[in-house]
Formats: structure tokens, sequence, C-alpha cells
């Protein structure tokens, strides 16, 4: 475990799984915040834009990166922690503390999941900047640290 751990491969694993539990906070906050707290149409739509593009540019990067790509997995890892930083951390320190909605119980599932899969991600990620350039051009996926 702990081989695979700083193994390219496990890093990008971690990262898609923190990609999936975003998408599903996002289809979380597509059916219980966009149509309370934003109204307007035109919000929600740009909203989900945004939420596209996210999704797609995480997406390419991991793909980037699994074929050995520095700069793929330098996207990753800042995506990651972008998406770390500004949704579930955020939630959880600032948004929704204490008391929420009704269906905050799954918000916060959502967002523990996403924290605890960003955060090893993250690590994970970021311990592949250290491997041997070769082993990064090559794709080879195993880092010695």
């Amino acid at each position: 475990m702990k081989n695979w751990f700083f193994s390219l491969n496990g890093a990008i694993a971690l990262s898609a799984a923190t990609l999936i539990t975003h998408i599903w906070r996002g289809f979380l906050d597509a059916m219980f915040v966009l149509p309370t707290d934003f109204g307007d149409e035109g919000l929600m739509q740009l909203a989900a834009v945004i939420f596209t593009l996210l999704f797609v540019g995480w997406a390419w990067a991991l793909l980037a990166a699994s074929r050995g790509s520095r700069r793929g997995l330098i996207a990753a890892f800042v995506i990651n922690s972008l998406v770390l930083l500004a949704v579930p951390a955020s939630w959880l320190l600032f948004w929704c503390p204490a008391e929420c909605r009704a269906e905050a119980g799954i918000f916060n599932l959502a967002n523990s999941l996403n924290l605890v899969f960003g955060l090893l991600a993250g690590v994970a990620l970021l311990l592949q900047f250290r491997a041997s350039p070769q082993l990064a051009a090559s794709g080879g996926g195993q880092s010695h640290v």
C-alpha cells in the first residue's frame, strides 16, 4: 500500500477519487444550492459551465499525468488544491460549521470524502514532484522517495 501511495498511479487514482466526489458535490449543488441561493437562471447556467470546465480540465490533467506529462501533474495538483480549499474546507469552516439546512448531512458526507481524498491526493501528487525527471518523462510511475 505504501508503494502504491508513492506511485504515480496511486496519486492519479486518489485525484480521480477526489474528482468523483467533487462531481457528486456538484450534483448536490445543482439540486439544492443553486436553485435556492441563485434563482437567476443565467447564474445557474454560468455555474454549470464553470463546473463543466473544471471537471474537463481536471480529467485532462489526470490523463496527461498518467501519460507522464509533468504539466499534467502540476495542473492536477493545482486544480486539486484549489477545489480542496474552495469547496470542502470552506464548507466545513465557514459556510456550514454548525447548523444548516436539512440536506446538510449529505453535503457533509460529500465534503468530508472530498476533503479526505483531496488531502491524500494532494500529498501523493506533491510527492510525485520529487520523482526523478526520467520517470516522470517516461510515465513509469514509481517514485523513489
